[in-house]
């Protein structure tokens, strides 16, 4: 059997794929609760009643899950109970609602996001030594470059940055779809990241932190930075970024 895992975005569950009309089967059902449960503790409000819902928990109810899957809520309670006694989950009766508990939650993580215990980064960074090849070789160093960029407290050119920001396809595709940010297509959102390091430039910000070039081009887009009145005024000088 092969071992190893890969990562899930959230995003699955937009795809019409996913959407599609069905009854789910008991493994959809059991991925439904991983891609569901919360990945950090928020505050929810259900009818007047306010609770707190830790990192790999849901407060969903029986009837919300069974019309989520095309199920009663019958096979719900039963389904639950068999995640139960397979010590997969935990559930616990609340007032109004059930609370599950997906039991070893960070073991469904990225290592990026769960809390790694020291032995197993050292254990990590051992079975990639005693395998490299090429290609992990590649990985790794892409990797490492995109963590010295968004991690490290220091400014970057603003060429570097647009690159590595081209580069990430999950966030362009957020910044698409998110209708705040007033982006039509790919070709309009590197129009205007384009303009954004230009705009930059012009006040003679040759170089900034990762964090502040993203959010100050998120701001841009949501405020009409690059409407047409405003674009004249950043093209009315030439820069060669």
């Amino acid at each position: 059997m092969s071992k190893g895992w890969i990562s899930v975005h959230r995003e699955l569950q937009e795809h019409w794929l996913w959407k599609e009309k069905r009854e789910f089967s008991k493994l959809e059902a059991w991925f439904d609760i991983l891609l569901t449960v919360n990945h950090s503790e928020q505050k929810v409000m259900i009818k007047n009643t306010l609770f707190i819902v830790k990192r790999g928990d849901s407060i969903k109810s029986l009837d919300t899950w069974a019309n989520r899957w095309n199920w009663n809520k019958s096979k719900v309670r039963r389904f639950l109970n068999l995640l139960q006694n397979d010590s997969m989950i935990v559930t616990k009766n609340e007032h109004k609602t059930t609370r599950i508990t997906v039991c070893k939650y960070d073991s469904y993580q990225d290592a990026r996001n769960a809390d790694e215990t020291q032995v197993k980064r050292k254990r990590n960074a051992d079975e990639t030594q005693m395998t490299p090849n090429n290609n992990d070789n590649n990985i790794n160093k892409e990797n490492k470059e995109n963590n010295v960029v968004e991690k490290e407290n220091t400014l970057h050119d603003v060429e570097t940055l647009k690159k590595h920001y081209l580069s990430k396809e999950r966030v362009l595709n957020a910044v698409i779809n998110d209708k705040q940010n007033k982006v039509k297509d790919l070709q309009d959102l590197k129009y205007k990241l384009d303009l954004h390091c230009k705009d930059l430039t012009q006040q003679g910000r040759y170089s900034e932190k990762w964090l502040e070039f993203t959010k100050y081009f998120i701001n841009s887009l949501r405020i009409g930075k690059f409407d047409k009145k405003e674009v004249s005024q950043i093209n009315s000088r030439s820069f060669s970024l």
